[in-house]
């Protein structure tokens, strides 16, 4: 079948202005993490028969059947903030299936503590209003300007306040997805389950490979903006820093925010805090309660100083949490593409968890040896910024010199491989905390797995039989 053909067939489904195939709308499918290649002009992906937009689950469901019927890849989408390559376009037989336009708030249940939206609501916006009646979702990541709630769940996103609220899976009630098939199913929204398995986790962290979610209901919490307690603190290094993170989450404490960082990711973030060349900077917040958010942080700083840290204040504190989300402002900007053509430097991020007993050789083997195989690199940094009682995970950060636009995607693929292949010589080492595997980092999935991605397979296989969801993530398809 022909393109024409499909956009002909898709635009009686859905109505034909529904239905994009200019080439700005399919070169931007793809997500801000082609915002570097976008800037020079570089596509080297296919781009995709068209952009669907659909306004309702049964439009998904007809979609998904012509599709299944038809063996046309689908992508599915709602915001662009996805990294790891997860919307990039790999198959020439491929639509973008856009459900941003599925972006109305349902409902706020203040009595069971819990708002339902569609799939294409945006995060921001459903904490603006809860916020209104003193609640809060409690979910803040970076890309929260960014961010729809059907991608928070295919994503398995996690927020900044995590430590105290929990990840995406700890506050997703259920769900409605819509399967390749067509079949329309819904998760009923119960406070605990012990019928079997739980089936949220089939769609969280799916990445549009088993279904597309098309309603969420997440929980709600009570917010109290007022009483949050923070503090900042400078540690010898960054092993002294993992040692005090560790004590304070294995004492059972409950801070909302820790994070710890080294200097070069210091140099570059904060402007108010300088380091010598060993020293860490690590930093905490408190929230719920007043008297609760107090004890807290009291119990914090008796143990941080304990470890031998050095008290700083809050200032730093507070200039993070104003500035924590900038970045996703330039996402998409001319801005942006300025700064790319101007400095040729690419800033990234890959992020990794491990145990308590590997993530402070996994930080050091990083630091010591990715420099010595990527020979661009301009900074290499991490900081921590979610930790639990078991272990922790680390940020890594880097800008790299970009030899050429037409080789970035390679440059930047060695730079993942190289940070990766360090973190998994350890036992406990993930290469993946919450951006997901992509089509970027899917390689290392049956390392992740283990003898349990058999499995994964047959979930896949089970759930998607004529291969249709997002080809390339969860399970390998593509060398990079």
């Amino acid at each position: 079948m022909d393109r024409e053909k499909i956009v002909k067939e898709l635009g009686a489904l859905v109505g034909a202005e529904h239905v994009h195939t200019d080439e700005d709308s399919l070169k931007f499918g793809e997500g801000y993490c082609r915002n570097y290649a976008k800037a020079f002009g570089v596509y080297h992906n296919p781009l995709p028969i068209a952009v669907v937009n659909v306004h309702n689950t049964q439009e998904v469901s007809e979609v998904l059947k012509y599709c299944n019927r038809e063996l046309i890849n689908v992508i599915p989408r709602t915001g662009t903030s996805s990294g790891e390559g997860l919307l990039e376009v790999r198959e020439e037989r491929t639509i973008i299936l856009d459900a941003s336009s599925m972006n109305q708030l349902l409902n706020v249940d203040e009595e069971n503590m819990m708002a339902t939206a569609q799939c294409g609501y945006p995060l921001k916006a459903l904490e603006e209003v809860v916020n209104k009646r003193g609640l809060t979702t409690g979910h803040s990541p970076q890309s929260q300007p960014l961010a729809q709630m059907g991608g928070l769940v295919a994503t398995r996103s996690i927020g900044q306040f995590s430590t105290y609220y929990g990840a995406i899976e700890d506050m997703l009630c259920g769900l409605e997805a819509v399967m390749p098939d067509g079949r329309i199913i819904r998760i009923r929204n119960v406070p605990r389950r012990a019928c079997g398995p739980d089936l949220r986790h089939l769609f969280l962290g799916s990445e549009g490979a088993l279904a597309v979610i098309t309603e969420v209901t997440v929980r709600l919490f009570p917010y109290y903006p007022d009483d949050m307690w923070m503090g900042g603190y400078i540690m010898k290094d960054m092993a002294a820093g993992f040692k005090a993170v560790r004590d304070i989450m294995a004492a059972g404490y409950k801070p909302s925010v820790v994070r710890l960082y080294d200097k070069p990711d210091i140099d570059y973030n904060f402007g108010s805090v300088t380091l010598k060349d060993e020293e860490a900077f690590m930093f905490f917040t408190a929230e719920g309660p007043a008297e609760g958010a107090k004890a807290t942080g009291e119990g914090i700083h008796r143990m941080a100083l304990a470890h031998g840290a050095q008290y700083i204040g809050t200032k730093a504190v507070e200039h993070w949490l104003e500035h924590r989300n900038d970045v996703c402002k330039l996402v998409g900007t001319e801005e942006i593409k300025r700064r790319y053509q101007e400095k040729n430097i690419y800033y990234a991020t890959t992020e990794i968890s491990a145990n308590w007993t590997d993530i402070v050789q996994i930080y050091e083997d990083v630091i010591k040896n990715v420099p010595e195989k990527i020979d661009n690199l301009v900074m290499l940094g991490g900081h921590v910024s979610h930790s639990y009682i078991n272990g922790t995970n680390i940020y890594f950060v880097y800008q790299m010199k970009v030899h050429s636009p037409e080789t970035f995607y390679q440059e930047h693929t060695a730079v993942v491989k190289a940070i990766c292949d360090e973190v998994l010589k350890r036992e406990t080492g993930g290469c993946v905390h919450h951006h997901g595997m992509g089509k970027q980092r899917v390689c290392y999935a049956p390392v992740e797995h283990g003898s349990s991605f058999a499995l994964l397979e047959d979930i896949k296989r089970m759930m998607d039989p004529n291969g249709i969801m997002n080809k390339g993530v969860l399970i390998p398809k593509y060398d990079n």
